[in-house]
């Protein structure tokens, strides 16, 4: 049985099967961080073996309709990291108000100051903020994954 479906966005989505998409991510993994090359290869393995829908589409226009399609007797949840530091205030705005209208729970992984109405907890040296509903912060994390610090 398939307890969970999972979906995705982006403007311009990557193909895990692509030797050729593969390359690229892992172009992208700075030299000398063997842990992130290892956490993409297993990231890769287990894409490969249940490869996830990707739609081409942008947070604004194409999660309504994404959402829609989740069964009406699931937990929709919608994550996303280091994403809207790349569109504008308005958009960031706008981006929120569309997920707290969805019966979902929200999951983001940002900057501090970038989710509109999430508190920027006060701690040194944290690049991420976990937070949950756009009002909550849950941990500080590293943008890579490398450490996560709980809050509560």
């Amino acid at each position: 049985m398939d307890c969970c479906r999972r979906a995705g966005l982006d403007l311009n989505p990557l193909d895990v099967t692509s030797d050729d998409d593969v390359r690229w991510l892992s172009c992208l993994v700075w030299p000398g961080e063997g842990d992130r090359e290892q956490r993409l290869a297993g990231a890769i393995a287990a894409a490969r073996r249940h490869p996830p829908v990707v739609h081409r589409s942008d947070l604004l226009t194409g999660l309504p309709a994404l959402a829609a399609q989740a069964p009406a007797d699931a937990t929709l949840v919608v994550y996303h990291s280091a994403v809207l530091a790349y569109v504008t205030p308005g958009d960031r705005e706008r981006f929120a108000a569309t997920v707290r209208a969805l019966p979902a729970v929200w999951l983001s992984s940002e900057g501090p100051g970038v989710v509109p109405g999430l508190p920027s907890p006060p701690y040194e040296g944290a690049p991420f903020v976990l937070g949950r509903d756009g009002h909550t912060p849950l941990a500080l994390a590293d943008g890579h994954g490398t450490w996560l610090h709980w809050l509560r």
